[in-house]
C-alpha cells in the first residue's frame, strides 16, 4: 500500500505545478495598450462565480435583567441625618518656671513618643536699630553656626545623628530657637539646644558667609513684583524710620554693615531668661521637663531685657498712588493698603471674620475680580498683626490691560464692605471656616507649641485657647459692618502697583496723583513718554507725577 500511494502523490503535485505555471503564462488584458494585428487575440476571460451573499436578520438586545434588590436598599433610599456638631477641646497646659526665672508652658500629649522644645524669646525685628534692618534676623541664623565647643558641622551632624530638628528664626515681634526630637533623644538634643542658647560663638567667618547668603537672596528681590510691591507698601505706611518700614530680612546696604559686634550686642541685650518663655508639647511631664531644663541650661544666667520702644509711624493724609516701573510687564502686582491693628486689640475677632469676607478666602474680592471681571488668578486681604498695629492690604497679580480697573473695583469693595450689612450666609460660613480649622492647630507637637507661644509674645489669656470658637460665634453682622467702617471706609490709602509704566502711568491718573518710586522703593524723578512711547532712564530724586513728594 505504501507503494502506490506515492506516486499518486507525486502525479498530484506536478499536475498542480503545470496548471499554475499555466496561469502566470497568460498575459493579463491592457486596455490602454491597443492589440497589434500581428499579436495573436487574447483568450476569452474565465467567467467567475461569485458566491450567494446570504443575508442575516439582526436579532434585537436581549433585554437586561432587572437591577438586583439588595438587603439594603431602603435604607440607601434615604440619606442619613447628619450627627450633632463634634465639639473639641483644646489640650490643656501648665505654667512653671526655672531657677534662672525663665517661664515654662507645657502641653502633655503622650499619645505618640515626640516632644517639640521652643525657645521663644519676646523680641524680633521689632527692636532692629535705625539703618540696622535685618540685625534680629541675623542674630537668629547665627545662633546654630557654632558654639564655644561644637563648630557649625558639629552641630548640624549630632542633631542628624539623633533623627531631631534643631531651628532659629525671627518674626517681627520673637526670636526662636526649637528642638524637634523623640522622646529617647530629648537630653541628648536638649543638650545641644541649650548649647546653642547659652554659649553661641558668632564667629566672623561663620558670619561672613550667613551674610553673604543673605545679601544673595536679597538681590534676587527685584526679580518678584509681588515681593516689591509688598515691600514699598509697608516703607510707605510706615516711613523711613521705623523697623516695619523696612524688609525685616533687610537691605544690602544695612547686612553689609553689620558685624559680629552688633549681632552679639543684640544677643546679651535681649536673649535673656526674663525675656524668654520656653514651650514644650508632647511626651514628657512636669518634673521630668524641669530637671532636664534645669541642668542643661544651668549656665544660662538671670537678666532682664529693656522694653522696645518704637518710633512713631508716617502720616498719611490722603489717598496716594505710586508707581513702580517694570517695563514690559504683561501683569501688574497691585496692594491697596493702610494702617491695620496690633495682634491684642479687642476686636480681633470681629477684624478677623470681616477680613474673611471682604477678601481673606474666596469671598467677595475673588468673587468679583477672578470670577466676574476674570482679571486675576485670585484676590486677598490681609491684616498683619503684630504687638503694635501692623499693615494691612488688599490686592493681587492683575492682566496688565486692567490695572487701573482693577485698583477702582478694590476700593468699590472696600466701600461696599464698609456701608451695608454682610449676609447670614456669608457671616455663617466665615465662622465655620475658622471653628472647623482651629482644632487643626493642635494637630502637631509643633503647631500646638506655636499657638502657645502667641499667648506669651502677645500676652493672650491662658483661655484664649477654650474660649476660640465662643468667641468667633458671638461676632455679630453688627460688629463686622462696625469695623469695616473703621478700617475700610477710609481715604488714608497707599496704592502701590509694580507694573509697567508706559501703559498704566495715563490709567492710574484718572484715578489721583501717582509718585514714581524704583524697584528698591526710592523716589524717583518723574520724565513723560517720549513719542515712540518708550521711557527714558530715571534719575533718583524727590519729584512726582502730578503729585508732591513723598511725605515719609
Amino acid at each position: 500500500m505504501r507503494g502506490s500511494i506515492r506516486p499518486c502523490r507525486e502525479i498530484a503535485l506536478a499536475g498542480l505545478c503545470l496548471a499554475l505555471a499555466s496561469c502566470a503564462a497568460t498575459p493579463l488584458p491592457l486596455a490602454s495598450v491597443p492589440v497589434s494585428a500581428e499579436q495573436p487575440a487574447p483568450a476569452a476571460p474565465v467567467p467567475v462565480t461569485l458566491p450567494t451573499v446570504v443575508s442575516v436578520p439582526v436579532l434585537p438586545p436581549e433585554p437586561q435583567p432587572p437591577p438586583r434588590i439588595t438587603p439594603d436598599a431602603p435604607f440607601r433610599a434615604q440619606a442619613p441625618a447628619p450627627a450633632a456638631e463634634p465639639t473639641f477641646s483644646p489640650p490643656k497646659f501648665k505654667r512653671f518656671k526655672l531657677k534662672n526665672g525663665v517661664e515654662v508652658i507645657l502641653s502633655e500629649v503622650h499619645d505618640l513618643p515626640l516632644v517639640e522644645l521652643h525657645l521663644v524669646v519676646k523680641t524680633g525685628g521689632g527692636a532692629n536699630p535705625p539703618g540696622s534692618a535685618g540685625l534680629a534676623d541675623l542674630t537668629a541664623n547665627m545662633m546654630d553656626e557654632g558654639t564655644r565647643t561644637r563648630s557649625a558641622l558639629d552641630i548640624a551632624e549630632q542633631i542628624g545623628d539623633l533623627g531631631a530638628i534643631l531651628a532659629t528664626t525671627a518674626s517681627w515681634d520673637a526670636s526662636f530657637v526649637s528642638l524637634s526630637t523623640i522622646s529617647r533623644n530629648l537630653e541628648a538634643g536638649m543638650a545641644i539646644w541649650a548649647d546653642v542658647i547659652v554659649h553661641p560663638a558668632f564667629s566672623d567667618k561663620e558670619l561672613a558667609r550667613v551674610r553673604d547668603n543673605l545679601v544673595t537672596a536679597v538681590a534676587r528681590r527685584k526679580d518678584s513684583p509681588p515681593t516689591v510691591a509688598s515691600l514699598a507698601l509697608a516703607r510707605l505706611i510706615f516711613g523711613e524710620r521705623h523697623p516695619y518700614g523696612w524688609p525685616q530680612t533687610g537691605v544690602e546696604e544695612s547686612l553689609k554693615k553689620l558685624s559680629a559686634a552688633d549681632v552679639k550686642r543684640f544677643y546679651s541685650t535681649y536673649y535673656r531668661p526674663g525675656n524668654a518663655t520656653i514651650i514644650a508639647a508632647g511626651d514628657i511631664t512636669q518634673n521630668d521637663l524641669k530637671k532636664k531644663l534645669e541642668v542643661a541650661l544651668r549656665d544660662w544666667r538671670p537678666g532682664k531685657a529693656p522694653a522696645v520702644k518704637m518710633p512713631p509711624v508716617a502720616t498719611i493724609e490722603k489717598k496716594k498712588i505710586v508707581l513702580i516701573d517694570k517695563p514690559g510687564a504683561p501683569q501688574s502686582s497691585i496692594r491697596v493698603g493702610f494702617l491695620g491693628v496690633r495682634r491684642a486689640d479687642p476686636d480681633y475677632f470681629p477684624i478677623v471674620l470681616m477680613n474673611q469676607i471682604f477678601g481673606g478666602s474666596f469671598y467677595r474680592l475673588d468673587m468679583n475680580l477672578r470670577e466676574r471681571q476674570q482679571w486675576t488668578y485670585g484676590a486677598r486681604s490681609a491684616f498683619d498683626m503684630r504687638r503694635t498695629p501692623g499693615p494691612a492690604s488688599a490686592g493681587g497679580e492683575f492682566v496688565a490691560a486692567h490695572t487701573a480697573d482693577a485698583v477702582a473695583e478694590i476700593l468699590k469693595e472696600m466701600r461696599i464692605m464698609a456701608t451695608s450689612e454682610v449676609t447670614d450666609e456669608e457671616l455663617a460660613r466665615a465662622k465655620d471656616n475658622f471653628t472647623k480649622a482651629f482644632p487643626a492647630r493642635f494637630a502637631t507637637r509643633g503647631s500646638t507649641a506655636a499657638l502657645l507661644g502667641e499667648l506669651t509674645v502677645y500676652g493672650l489669656p491662658d483661655s484664649f485657647p477654650a474660649n476660640y470658637a465662643k468667641n468667633i460665634q458671638a461676632v455679630t453682622k453688627t460688629d463686622v459692618r462696625r469695623v469695616a467702617q473703621k478700617f475700610l471706609l477710609n481715604d488714608r490709602l497707599v496704592i502701590v502697583v509694580v507694573g509697567d509704566r508706559a501703559t498704566q502711568e495715563a490709567p492710574l491718573k484718572r484715578l489721583g496723583p501717582i509718585e514714581l518710586r524704583d524697584l528698591e522703593g526710592n523716589p524717583v524723578v518723574a520724565h513723560a513718554p517720549t513719542k515712540d512711547g518708550s521711557l527714558p532712564g530715571a534719575k533718583t530724586g524727590g519729584a512726582t507725577s502730578g503729585a508732591q513728594g513723598p511725605s515719609d
